[in-house]
């Protein structure tokens, strides 16, 4: 009688873990493997925009520069402060 309770005891702690536990253990894996690759490719756009960025502004740097060096100092600068547009700032 003893032998058979724990043997039920023991069968069912043994399909709690092979149905629930273990399941939930493989769903919370997926779920943080999934949050990690999204993070992962955000960096990488954010880190492939900022170099964007950078290289755009050495550009403008460079022509900047050019327009001095070439003698016309005078640059031309929009009346209309609606033309400006600023760049946003990715952090």
């Amino acid at each position: 009688m003893t032998l058979d309770e724990k043997i039920k005891v023991t069968n069912r702690r043994v399909n709690a873990l092979e149905h629930v536990v273990i399941p939930r253990f493989i769903a919370v894996y997926r779920y943080i493997d999934q949050e990690l690759d999204e993070q992962a490719r955000e960096d990488f756009f954010r880190l492939k925009k900022v170099l964007d960025n950078k290289k755009k502004h050495a550009e403008e740097d460079d022509d900047i520069k050019e327009h001095e060096q070439g003698g016309d100092k005078h640059m031309e600068e929009s009346q209309n402060l609606l033309d400006d547009v600023d760049e946003d700032i990715i952090f």
